[in-house]
């Protein structure tokens, strides 16, 4: 199995903004995580039962996976970012 196939954004490439792509794919990374974490949470808080303790599980849930969403929306700017200046570079228009 070919380790590149699970990079996020793989296509992408950079020669001036690496560390920002590299940035990029941890925080994609964790975003998905926080996320799959978030569902798991929440279907592990379903399955006990209702009540008090299920509404403050509810808001973890929810907690988690709007982190996880707003790791996505930052790793999705600077991805962004990479790709305008991958962009710029070989239309000639950067240094």
């Amino acid at each position: 199995m070919e380790i590149r196939r699970w990079l996020p954004y793989r296509n992408l490439q950079s020669r001036n903004l690496g560390l920002a792509l590299a940035t990029s794919r941890v925080i994609a990374w964790i975003g998905m995580l926080l996320i799959a974490a978030g569902v798991a949470y929440g279907i592990a808080a379903a399955v006990h039962g209702s009540g008090g303790p299920f509404v403050l599980a509810l808001g973890m849930v929810m907690g988690l996976i709007g982190y996880g969403l707003a790791a996505l929306v930052v790793s999705g700017a600077l991805a962004a970012l990479v790709g305008i200046e991958e962009a710029r570079r070989q239309k000639g228009g950067g240094s």
